[in-house]
């Protein structure tokens, strides 16, 4: 269905916006900067993306929000800070947070106290002084740990928490070591032991053994694979020989 011209305008701005719609179904919004036969870059308001030619599927182009704000800032003086603070006030909505910061910049150029940029901009009034997040949180006396903001009691815990947990791993640590020696030296000992049983083995094998109960003499048990030759068998001597 053709829309009529007066609906055209009550659409917001980001549906007039170059869209290029990929394979996978994702859809980049914002105006394209470049685009050659392998890759297409659009401008989405808080940085460039590249896409290669072969992901994308369709492309509609259209005038984007950063056409516009382009086309607004040019309209306006460097001292007009009641047109900037309005343009601010459209960018960010229009999520382009680095053209909002940029108007709101103009703004504090000419009126250095401007409640509405200050506070756009990250300021905090502290006693009647703007600062930034990170003088607002000295002021008040807070420290920043482990990338947090915190007062000085809860970050000496924090600190002791992670003095404890470290404590805990590192004993957890040298007993699993010690456990593990334990268990290596008994290892080594029962192997220690069993050669010395094989050698004990081994020398009994060989030794002479008196056998009073069959008859007296020597019998030499060989050690194993031992080559024994025993003396031929002598009768016993006859009476009267």
């Amino acid at each position: 269905m053709r829309k009529s011209p007066w609906l055209l305008l009550l659409l917001p701005a980001f549906a007039f916006a170059d869209d290029v719609f990929l394979k996978g179904g994702a859809v980049f919004s914002g105006r394209i900067v470049n685009q050659t036969e392998t890759m297409i870059t659009i401008d989405i308001g808080d940085g460039q993306v590249g896409v290669a030619m072969t992901r994308v599927d369709h492309i509609v182009k259209g005038r984007s929000p950063l056409d516009v704000y382009d086309e607004r800032a040019g309209k306006l003086a460097s001292g007009d800070a009641a047109g900037w603070r309005s343009l601010g006030e459209w960018a960010a909505k229009q999520s382009l947070s680095a053209q909002s910061r940029q108007a709101y910049q103009k703004v504090l150029a000419t009126v250095p106290g401007d409640p509405e940029a200050r506070q756009a901009l990250g300021f905090v009034l502290v006693d009647g002084h703007w600062l930034t997040e990170e003088e607002s949180y000295r002021a008040r006396g807070f420290v920043k740990y482990d990338g947090e903001w915190m007062t000085p009691a809860e970050a000496q815990m924090a600190q002791a928490s992670a003095d404890a947990t470290q404590a805990r791993q590192e004993a957890e640590t040298r007993a699993n070591q010690a456990e593990a020696d334990k268990i290596l030296a008994e290892s080594r000992a029962a192997k220690a032991e069993a050669r010395a049983q094989q050698a004990e083995a081994r020398d009994t094998w060989g030794t002479p053994v008196y056998m009073g109960g069959w008859g007296y003499g020597v019998n030499a048990w060989p050690y194993p694979g031992q080559v024994t030759t025993w003396p031929a068998y002598q009768p016993p001597p006859q009476a009267g020989q």
